[in-house]
């Protein structure tokens, strides 16, 4: 199977590109970053307006599109705003048309679409369990995710299996929210924000590539999935467990309105929401989870 992927250079772009590697896939990479991987593996982000090349998109079993703005990569304005959400729908709506195209022409097109969204998609409750059922919320992210996966299932009416992946906070070292919360512990002052009682739905890096590539290859995998442990925690929890992971107590607390003052709107849409998600339809399909446990992926993450 021959796989192209946007957002191959970012955080879990770079994890599903390694398992790739090693299974000896064959694979294109789509990115403005080329400086990581060999030239003849990559495939020039189409310019706007354009759409991929016929023969790109003819030479691909299957898209694997992980495109997308860091949410957390700098505080929110009007300009980073505006960019999260092309980075994610424009490049999606990319695709459809270049699969239209071929289609149109008589040409091969991928059969399979894996498209990244976030559970930012179910907006916030503080009790609420969120299934992939669920309604779409309210809010700059839940805005986001309906539009991005909105340009994504125009491909079902091609014959395209479609994927919408929910992601939920995922947890590695090179990239996501865990470097960035792990700092202030090594002074001895990391803590939760705002109350702690919000909860937050996660996922070890290393499930969601399997859970990527898995989908991949599944059939009978189509929809929404909520690509997140069974086992949410709330920020106070999961400051707590990190700390006993790393050896240092969560000793200190950002009230919500200084976390406002500090990140902006950032604060209120990404670190003081409260996400409840059960991953109800991966569980259903079989799905087992390698790091089900915050404690244990914590455990596992630091000592790699």
């Amino acid at each position: 199977m021959s796989l192209l992927i946007t957002g191959g250079t970012g955080f879990v772009g770079r994890a599903v590109v390694k398992q790739l590697v090693a299974r000896g896939n064959t694979f294109q990479i789509v990115s403005r970053d080329s400086k990581n991987h060999p030239r003849d593996s990559m495939v020039p982000l189409p310019e706007p307006g354009k759409l991929f090349t016929s023969a790109t998109i003819a030479g691909t079993s299957c898209i694997i599109n992980l495109a997308g703005e860091s949410i957390a990569g700098s505080r929110w304005n009007s300009v980073v705003c505006q960019d999260i959400i092309n980075s994610r729908v424009k490049i999606t709506s990319c695709i459809v048309d270049s699969i239209l195209q071929n289609q149109k022409m008589g040409l091969p097109y991928p059969k399979v679409l894996i498209n990244a969204s976030a559970i930012g998609y179910y907006g916030s409750h503080p009790k609420r369990r969120f299934t992939e059922s669920s309604g779409n919320g309210h809010g700059f992210l839940a805005d986001v995710c309906r539009a991005w996966e909105g340009e994504a299932v125009k491909a079902e009416s091609l014959g395209v299996r479609v994927l919408r992946l929910r992601f939920g906070h995922v947890l590695g070292l090179d990239g996501g929210m865990l470097p960035k919360v792990t700092l202030p512990f090594r002074f001895g002052v990391g803590g939760y924000i705002g109350d702690g009682q919000q909860w937050m739905s996660w996922i070890h890096l290393d499930d969601l590539v399997n859970l990527i590539l898995q989908a991949v290859e599944c059939e009978d995998w189509q929809g929404a999935y909520n690509a997140c442990t069974p086992n949410a925690v709330t920020m106070q929890e999961f400051m707590e467990i990190l700390g006993r992971v790393l050896g240092s107590k969560s000793r200190t607390r950002i009230p919500a309105f200084l976390a406002t003052i500090l990140f902006g709107d950032m604060a209120q849409e990404v670190l003081l929401k409260s996400q409840k998600v059960y991953p109800k339809r991966l569980l259903q399909q079989g799905y087992t989870f390698h790091y089900p446990c915050l404690a244990d992926a914590l455990t596992h993450i630091f000592k790699k």
